[in-house]
């Protein structure tokens, strides 16, 4: 469901299937031990393989973007599917979020 790398110092953690009520806690809980308790300030959350999110889902990314704020860093989220990309739209999360379209831009802009 997670898989951590690094690449040019940033996290990069790419979620697969769905994050839900059921797991949601879990992504946070792993963000949190494996990322931002081990003093890296920003990450890139790769969205590729993600096919569902439910409102417990988008209440988590909200949470871990003020962590990551808070910590000095930023949290930004990379390849979004068509589906999850309306669904920040409806919720104006794309306004509120850090959104790119792929690493290398995401990259990118956490070195500016």
């Amino acid at each position: 469901m997670f898989e951590l790398e690094t690449k040019d110092g940033i996290s990069i953690l790419k979620i697969t299937g769905e994050i839900d009520i059921s797991n949601a806690h879990n992504l946070k809980k792993f963000a949190m031990e494996n990322i931002l308790n081990k003093g890296n300030k920003n990450c890139i959350l790769d969205l590729s393989q993600m096919n569902y999110i439910d409102s417990s889902g988008l209440g988590i990314l909200v949470s871990l973007h003020k962590s990551f704020k808070l910590q000095g860093g930023e949290l930004v989220l990379v390849k979004l599917s068509d589906n999850v990309k309306n669904l920040f739209r409806m919720t104006n999360l794309d306004k509120a979020l850090n959104i790119k379209n792929s690493v290398n831009e995401a990259l990118k802009f956490l070195k500016s």
